[in-house]
């Protein structure tokens, strides 16, 4: 599990940008992010401790969220080719190898089977970093807005990659967004740490996810 160290001065800095936590839960979704075996199976490229532990608060966190009348939605990052089309995959082949095994029908691509899904959650496939990002095809964001979505839980990993640029675009997006910092992980603590430092001075709450399911 990381030690996560989010200094006093980004807490204090991240409350004058923003207002005290207020959630709505049946206008909340969590937003987890890739949770696949690429990421978290020890092998695999980037498969790694930090991300197998975050697996249970993860899922006791999504069922929180499902309980108040949220909502969950998971996603899965492809490098195969974008819906409708058939050129190259959408990363290039000059990109490192290991990347290309993030195409549908591989055992890279496919969500752990360790974290739990309900019949309910969502399931999108994304393009880009963030699903909330116009090029990563996935209508989220329209889809979140449209069902009254205003508060944005983030999950997943990387924290420092993937789950960064949600919070990021979420915040751009106008949601309130909300970083769980005991339900992301990265690589290291430096990468974890350093993320949610920038996270919470700018653009998200960053709390672990007990906090997170006591705001619901």
């Amino acid at each position: 599990m990381h030690h996560v160290s989010i200094p006093d001065f980004a807490r204090e800095r991240g409350a004058l940008m923003r207002p005290v936590l207020s959630v709505n839960a049946a206008k909340t979704a969590v937003i987890a992010i890739d949770f696949q075996r690429f990421f978290i199976d020890a092998g695999q490229p980037m498969g790694n401790q930090h991300a197998r532990d975050i697996l249970d608060h993860a899922n006791r966190l999504h069922a929180a969220v499902r309980q108040a009348g949220g909502l969950v939605v998971f996603t899965q990052h492809s490098v195969g080719p974008l819906p409708g089309t058939t050129g190259a995959a959408s990363v290039p082949a000059a990109q490192p190898s290991s990347q290309h095994e993030l195409l549908p029908g591989s055992e890279a691509y496919e969500l752990h089977p360790d974290i739990v899904r309900a019949a309910a959650d969502l399931c999108v496939v994304k393009y880009q970093s963030s699903p909330l990002h116009p090029g990563a095809a996935t209508g989220l964001h329209e889809h979140l807005r449209a069902r009254g979505i205003d508060t944005v839980i983030i999950t997943g990993l990387v924290t420092n990659g993937c789950c960064d640029c949600t919070a990021r675009d979420a915040f751009q997006y106008g949601y309130t967004a909300v970083v769980a910092t005991d339900a992301t992980a990265a690589m290291t603590d430096e990468e974890h740490n350093a993320a949610l430092l920038n996270l919470a001075i700018y653009y998200a709450h960053t709390l672990d996810s007990a906090a997170i399911a006591a705001a619901l």
